[in-house]
C-alpha cells in the first residue's frame, strides 16, 4: 500500500486535531479541578460558619433547676420550654424535695407541675394567666 502526500497530510491534520482536542480536554479538566476545589472550600467555610453559630448558641444555654417542695409521691414538670410536649419526671431527694435540671436559653417560660396526677401551680412562684390557663412563670437569666 502506497500513501500519497494528500493522505499523509490528512493523517497529520487528524493527528494535530487529536492532540489539540486532548490539550483542550486537559485544560477543561484543570479548570474543573480548580472549580471543585473552590466549591469544596466554600462548602467548608459555610459548614464552619454553621458550627461557629451553633457553638455560640450553645454557650447561651443555662442550667436551670426547678424544684417542688410540697409533699407528693410523684411530680412531673411540663412547660413552654418544649411547647408543652412532654412531662419530665422530677427526682425526689432524701429530704422529699423534687427537682429537675434543664438546659434552657435565657427567657421567660411558663411551667406547671403534675403532682400525683393532678395539674398544679406552685403558689410561691409568680403566676400568669394565658389562654384560660393558670401557670407559673419561670425566668432564666
Amino acid at each position: 500500500m502506497i500513501i500519497s502526500p494528500s493522505d499523509s497530510d490528512a493523517w497529520e491534520f487528524q493527528e494535530n486535531e487529536f492532540m489539540n482536542a486532548r490539550e483542550r480536554l486537559r485544560l477543561i479538566r484543570a479548570k474543573l479541578a480548580v472549580l471543585e476545589g473552590k466549591m469544596t472550600l466554600k462548602m467548608l467555610d459555610e459548614k464552619q460558619k454553621m458550627i461557629d453559630r451553633s457553638s455560640k448558641a450553645l454557650q447561651l444555654l443555662r442550667t436551670a433547676r426547678i424544684v417542688w417542695t410540697n409533699s407528693a409521691s410523684e411530680v412531673l414538670l411540663a412547660g413552654s420550654f418544649d411547647g408543652w410536649t412532654t412531662q419530665r419526671k422530677m427526682e425526689k431527694s432524701s429530704t422529699g424535695v423534687f427537682s429537675v435540671s434543664l438546659k434552657l436559653y435565657p427567657g421567660r417560660y411558663e411551667i406547671k407541675f403534675v403532682v400525683d396526677g393532678i395539674w398544679k401551680i406552685d403558689p410561691l412562684r409568680p403566676i400568669v394567666h394565658s389562654d384560660g390557663h393558670e401557670n407559673n412563670l419561670f425566668i432564666v437569666t
